[in-house]
């Protein structure tokens, strides 16, 4: 008989909550083949899921192999490092059991405190507090927000020195040993435990393919997977003593899952409290990343960047890297758009996706999605001065688009413009049924008259 926390897993209600924040997630994936298999997941979601519930209830569903995806790294200028992020990849159905297994992990009360706390952000999303009425993102602070609310704080509180810092493939440093040791404490529960344990074994379909590269993927027992829902609390769990004591004091540690800023009364105890970071890190198997932490402690006076938020003397706003990164994006997508284009006079096929009306749609998405990102900055003549260069950059692709258009054939205006054509679409006609001359009526004959 299926325990308590199982069939907690494998309710209709969690499965969908569970595929509701996969789906949100997804929709934002820059891999075309992530988008497609969410797609093609929602055409019939329900039927989907039910069959995911089924399967789970008769134990015969199996997390399927995954795919290893290396990043590459950049540094600060935007050039390879020649190192890369691990991603790991899993079908949509493993992803969706993974986040249903970390919705139970979070109701489980020895477990709570590690997912709730006060200076460790992102990963994890969810209200903080324990208000049972639905609340606006204004309201209830969570994530980047969270965490910016948190070193405003600190400032307000004291903290005027500085110091961040990356922790070195953070992930792949988890020993999965350990958490699921913690997990089976804290669940009392033999198959949950189980299946946890299975959800974070990481298998890849594509071992051969990534050569030398797999040796940096968590197959092992050391690592879990970047990209695995229940990973950012398991980094929680790890890192909850080394939250805690670089928190105790007069100093404050803000940690966005690998990422942690340190702000102190002074810069001898900012100085202080990394070395101890360093350590306690140290202890755990892990240190810091040399391309991506600060080389020393500064001034909040001077200003300081983290997760891409510029802290300045009375103003909050999108880092220059992360505003240059935006621009740099839209500049991109228009750049496509311009390439297909002009294949397209050149006799090769439109890529729809590519027609200035899609275009400009998938443009307007990623302005308007950037925007709400930054939400909570209060310096609105940044904003205003990258709408400026945004629409620098719609007036130089419209005219493009106008020089194209007088080099194609009417025959391509559609196709340029993306507007569908009727001629084009698929059609099953009917079939006429044949038919026959018509008969004339037989004559009739003197003799049948009356």
């Amino acid at each position: 008989m299926a325990t308590k926390l199982i069939k907690t897993v494998r309710s209709l209600k969690n499965l969908e909550n569970a595929w509701r924040v996969i789906q949100a997630n997804g929709r934002t994936s820059k891999s075309d083949s992530v988008r497609l298999e969410l797609e093609e997941f929602a055409e019939d979601s329900s039927h989907n899921l039910r069959s995911l519930k089924s399967r789970l209830g008769h134990k015969s569903f199996k997390f399927e192999q995954a795919k290893g995806v290396p990043i590459p790294k950049r540094d600060s200028q935007g050039k390879p490092t020649g190192k890369f992020r691990p991603i790991v990849l899993a079908p949509v159905e493993s992803r969706i059991v993974q986040r249903a297994i970390l919705n139970v992990l979070l109701e489980i009360d020895d477990l709570k405190p590690f997912a709730n706390t006060e200076f460790s952000f992102g990963g994890i999303r969810g209200e903080r507090g324990t208000g049972r009425a639905r609340k606006s993102r204004h309201e209830v602070l969570s994530a980047v927000p969270a965490a910016v609310q948190a070193v405003l704080t600190a400032i307000g509180n004291g903290g005027r020195f500085v110091a961040t810092a990356d922790i070195q493939a953070f992930f792949t440093r988890i020993p999965k040993s350990t958490v699921t040791g913690i997990i089976a404490t804290a669940s009392k529960d033999e198959e949950f435990t189980e299946l946890f344990r299975q959800a974070i074994d990481v298998e890849l379909s594509n071992m051969i393919a990534l050569r030398e590269k797999v040796a940096d993927f968590p197959i092992e027992d050391i690592g879990v997977a970047q990209g695995n829902s229940l990973s950012p609390l398991l980094g929680n769990i790890i890192l909850a003593d080394f939250d805690r004591i670089m928190n105790e004091g007069d100093c404050r540690c803000i940690r966005y899952i690998d990422d942690f800023i340190i702000l102190a009364p002074s810069r001898r105890a900012a100085e202080a409290r990394m070395r101890q970071a360093t350590q306690l890190l140290a202890a755990q198997g892990m240190q810091l990343s040399p391309e991506k932490s600060s080389k020393g402690v500064q001034s909040i006076d001077d200003g300081f960047d983290f997760l891409g938020i510029n802290f300045c003397p009375g103003a909050i706003r999108p880092a220059q890297k992360s505003q240059a990164k935006f621009i740099k994006s839209i500049g991109e997508k228009f750049d496509d758009s311009i390439k297909s284009m002009r294949g397209a006079v050149n006799g090769n096929e439109m890529e729809r996706h590519q027609s200035l009306i899609t275009a400009l749609k998938r443009i307007d998405g990623m302005i308007d999605g950037w925007g709400k990102h930054y939400w909570f900055c209060n310096d609105d003549q940044i904003f205003r001065n990258l709408d400026k260069k945004v629409m620098a950059k719609v007036r130089a692709y419209l005219g493009e688009y106008a020089t194209i258009r007088k080099q194609a054939l009417e025959k391509d205006y559609a196709a340029l413009l993306g507007v569908t054509e009727l001629g084009t679409l698929s059609r099953k006609a009917f079939v006429y049924p044949k038919i026959g001359r018509p008969r004339a009526d037989k004559a009739v004959s003197p003799k049948a008259r009356p």
